[in-house]
């Protein structure tokens, strides 16, 4: 069965290029209209969450910061953050999600979560 890549898909060409808006989240992290688009529709306000929460741990240290959401088995899943060169810096065990998508990538920087294809 091939792997269901979230940001690979046609859905998400149409936030190339950047984001036109940009909302405010919480922990002072802001979203654009791609990561808002991907948490509406795919219903992982979740993810975006646990992004805050974990990327303040390594804020000082790390700006930029990918976050990739994948499918271990089932309905297990394995969010990490790395630092853009495929550095792993944390590994956070999730045991159960309903996420659609088998992967994601997200990235973090200046406090704007955003899709790869808006940078």
């Amino acid at each position: 069965m091939e792997e269901f890549r979230l940001n690979s898909t046609y859905e998400f060409n149409q936030f190339a290029g950047g984001s036109e808006s940009v909302y405010k989240y919480t922990f002072g992290i802001h979203i654009t209209q791609g990561t808002k688009y991907l948490a509406d529709t795919y219903e992982c306000y979740w993810l975006l969450d646990l992004i805050c929460i974990h990327s303040r741990d390594i804020k000082d240290t790390q700006e930029f910061q990918v976050w990739i959401l994948k499918r271990l088995q089932g309905n297990h899943f394995k969010l990490s953050v790395e630092d853009g060169n495929k550095n792993v810096i944390k590994e956070i065990d999730i045991r159960f999600s309903d996420f659609k998508a088998d992967l994601v990538h997200v990235w973090l920087q200046n406090d704007l979560i955003y899709l790869p294809n808006e940078h």
